[in-house]
């Protein structure tokens, strides 16, 4: 017993000391080069977008063979999409550029407000001059602090971001390396995708292993259904917005940069709640500057897309894959959006549908009675998502069971033989 008592934490906290060196060396190094990872990272996402369909094909024909496919594919999207979409759009984001009014216009614009402000306020009362004047006087000098302050962040900001990642892209071979590694690096994780787990499985300790992939299985259906869907999704309404916008030129209203403000719809559809309003506004103001006529059959095409998109597309595409309520998607998009960008704006909606899932898990493994490893919850479970394979069949006693194996025959195994 004395031996037991003396021998087991030293072999414990040495292993744990061990562990932690270890990830602290992975995570020093990882960090220290973590400009030159970006592309893995990319390739991580891709490799996850990827995955579906690779193991569709994979039921049809040999593994490799179904990731050569995929990737003869999305070649074929991205030469199509240089060949025939950047050209046209480099060409109309130019035009827009070169029909923006230069400073001359713009002075000449403020001289005429001015000229007609001055005359509207020449037939007012003296006393109520006096009052516009010292009014209009606080809300400019506000409004122009406000404009200025921010507008010098925003450049600043923006000029710190695109000067470091410049620098950082030019200064290191390694990131031109890690993108042309990332096709054959992200062939391995396709074609090993099964042994990786089965490798991660059993570096697992075993009372962990159903609920660590019970929240790897959560997390996936919160961000699989929909992140795919929505990529889907603003193809589609970027299709339809660019045909739309194609058909009302062909009847005489003149709507330009078509295809520019059908990129914009469908990159813009990628923002939860605000990003179709986002989206059409452009479309909408181009076409009132042309005239009221033009832009009435806009707004009109861009709700008739949104009526299109939310009764008839979302359901069958997104469905309900986050369950959030519109008015705590709100919330999340202002709140994520600040923290994190537009990144945290696109991804609000599943990184809010992971939050609530994975601490409804958590909770009911921690009740007492603790709720069975692999039980989704109930919204997954109505949804039809099954546990992990290394949940099934497992109940609260049968890992209490494997807990208690583990540490005897970690014992057994630490005793001195006599």
């Amino acid at each position: 017993m004395t031996t037991l008592l003396e021998g087991l934490p030293f072999r414990r906290i040495a292993r744990w000391a061990l562990v932690a060196l270890s990830l602290y060396g992975i995570g020093w190094l990882f960090w220290q080069a973590r400009s030159a990872l970006l592309p893995f990272v990319i390739g991580a996402l891709l490799a996850y977008l990827f995955l579906p369909l690779v193991n569709r094909f994979d039921r049809r024909m040999p593994r490799w063979v179904a990731i050569l496919l995929v990737y003869v594919l999305v070649l074929l999207i991205i030469v199509t999409f240089f060949a025939f979409l950047v050209p046209p759009l480099v060409e109309q984001i130019s035009q827009l550029i070169r029909a923006l009014p230069d400073l001359p216009t713009l002075e000449r614009w403020a001289n005429r407000l001015l000229e007609e402000y001055q005359q509207l306020l020449a037939n007012l009362p003296p006393n109520v001059q006096t009052e516009v004047q010292q009014t209009v006087a606080e809300v400019l000098t506000s409004a122009l602090n406000t404009i200025r302050t921010n507008l010098l962040s925003y450049i600043q900001e923006i000029g710190t971001f695109l000067v470091t990642s410049l620098l950082s892209v030019a200064s290191t071979v390694a990131f031109l390396l890690g993108f042309f590694l990332v096709p054959f690096w992200l062939f391995y994780v396709l074609m090993d995708q099964q042994a990786g787990r089965d490798t991660l499985n059993r570096l697992l300790p075993a009372g962990l292993r159903a609920d660590f992939w019970s929240v790897i299985t959560i997390i996936d259906a919160d961000f699989s259904g929909y992140l795919r869907g929505q990529l889907l999704l603003g193809l589609v309404v970027g299709t339809a917005a660019g045909i739309g916008l194609t058909v009302l030129n062909l009847f005489g209203l003149q709507v330009p940069y078509v295809l520019l403000l059908a990129v914009i719809a469908g990159v813009t559809e990628l923002i939860p709640i605000i990003g179709p309003i986002i989206g059409a506004v452009p479309a909408v103001l181009l076409g009132f500057l042309d005239s009221p006529t033009t832009g009435l059959a806009v707004l009109l095409l861009y709700v008739g897309i949104q009526q299109l998109e939310n009764n008839f597309l979302v359901p069958r595409i997104v469905g309900d894959s986050v369950g959030l309520h519109p008015a705590i998607l709100m919330v999340l998009l202002v709140v994520c959006s600040q923290v994190f960008g537009i990144l945290g704006a696109i991804l609000s909606a599943p990184m809010g549908a992971v939050s609530r899932d994975v601490f409804q898990y958590i909770y009911g493994r921690l009740s007492e009675p603790p709720r069975p490893p692999g039980e989704m919850p109930a919204r997954l479970r109505a949804a039809g998502v099954a546990p992990p394979p290394e949940a099934q069949g497992l109940s609260a006693v049968d890992t209490s069971v494997d807990v208690s194996t583990s540490v005897k025959e970690e014992t057994v195994a630490i005793e001195p033989r006599e």
